[in-house]
Formats: C-alpha cells, sequence, structure tokens
C-alpha cells in the first residue's frame, strides 16, 4: 500500500498594522487565500477516507482453508456387520461379507464453513459403495441432514462440494458423523476406505 500523505497548499502571509490594507482581491486577498483554505480542506477529508479505508482493511481476517483428516475406523451399524480396520489405518470390506455399514464420529471446528467432503479408496467389484457426511440436530435420534456423498467404483477419489446453506459448522445445533455403506459385494472383491477429509475454510 503507497504512503498516505497530506501537503497543504495554504501558507499565512503576515498582515502589518497600518500597512496592509484589507481587500478581496490580489495575492494576499480574502479570495485568493480563503479558496486556498477550501483545497486544502477538500484534500484533507480526502486523506481521511483513505485513512479510514486503510485501518477497516486491517482489521478484516482473510479466508484461511484448512483440511480435516478422519481415520475411517467406522464402528459397526447394526444389522449389518462392521467394516474391518488393517494396520494402516485403512477401512476394509470383511471377507466374504456381501453388505457392510460403518459411522465415525467427526468433529470439525464450531463456526467454520464446510466447502468439500473428499473420500478415497478403492471397489474392485460391482457392489455398491458410499460414503456420506451427514449432520444430525442434536437432540434428534430420527432425522439427519446429508451434507455431501462420494460413491466410490474402481479406484475412487471424490471431492464432492458441501452446499453453503448447510456447511456452517454449528455444534450447539448438530453432531456431525459420516457413514460408508456397502452393499451387493462379491465375495472375492476388495473394498476399501482409504482416506476422509473434510476442507474448510476460517474467517
Amino acid at each position: 500500500m503507497t504512503d498516505i500523505t497530506f501537503t497543504p497548499a495554504f501558507k499565512h502571509i503576515t498582515w502589518v498594522d497600518n500597512r496592509d490594507r484589507v481587500a478581496a482581491g490580489g495575492p494576499n486577498g480574502f479570495n485568493i487565500r480563503f479558496d486556498t483554505l477550501q483545497k486544502d480542506l477538500e484534500a484533507l477529508s480526502g486523506v481521511v477516507k483513505k485513512i479510514d479505508t486503510a485501518i477497516k482493511a486491517t482489521g478484516q481476517q482473510p479466508s484461511v482453508q484448512r483440511k480435516l483428516t478422519v481415520t475411517p475406523a467406522f464402528a459397526p451399524v447394526t444389522p449389518n456387520p462392521g467394516w474391518n480396520v488393517d494396520s494402516f489405518g485403512v477401512a476394509v470390506r470383511p471377507e466374504s461379507q456381501a453388505s457392510v455399514s460403518g459411522i465415525v464420529t467427526v468433529n470439525p471446528p464450531d463456526g467454520v464453513l464446510l466447502t468439500k467432503f473428499r473420500a478415497a479408496g478403492g471397489n474392485s467389484g460391482t457392489g455398491t459403495l458410499r460414503v456420506g457426511l451427514f449432520r444430525a440436530p442434536v437432540t434428534s435420534t430420527s432425522s439427519s441432514d446429508l451434507l455431501a456423498r462420494v460413491t466410490g467404483a474402481g479406484s475412487y477419489d471424490d471431492s464432492p462440494d458441501i452446499a453453503q446453506a448447510t456447511g456452517r459448522v454449528d455444534m450447539n445445533a448438530f453432531r456431525y458423523f459420516v457413514i460408508a455403506n456397502l452393499s451387493g459385494a462379491a465375495g472375492t472383491d476388495t473394498v476399501t476406505v482409504t482416506t476422509i477429509q473434510i476442507s474448510y475454510t476460517i474467517g
């Protein structure tokens, strides 16, 4: 930002008693003096506006991008069996299970704006894998909102957007969680969830 400066144009020339006469015109008359003062005041008003803008700008916090990474250590969701978790923190479909369901709690910072939900892993078969981010009212046991969902097929790594209308985190009103559901998997399929990430902005 350039320097904010003000250089007055008005220079007072002292009148001398019994020598100078009061006059409207001329280089030392009232007209030119007050005209110069007026222009100085107008220029000073512009400087004050620049200072006000600069002060307000210093108080504005820029939006900061952050990511919350969650280990997919899903707890089972009845009536289906749950996911296994290997030594690398990867959720793996138990062998021979056609349907698997699991849930993991996430705790984004209160007040931030959720922007994207990312899920990555693999699905070698034709079973339907859905990994979704939800929120539910803290007092509700029967309702929830789907914020974003990834449908995993093949080697998947998707990051759908989260709508701003539901993206603002309110930990007083909602709890947040990820559910991974698999159905229709064949016995030889390899299905994994390796990564869960939630992108958000602060400010």
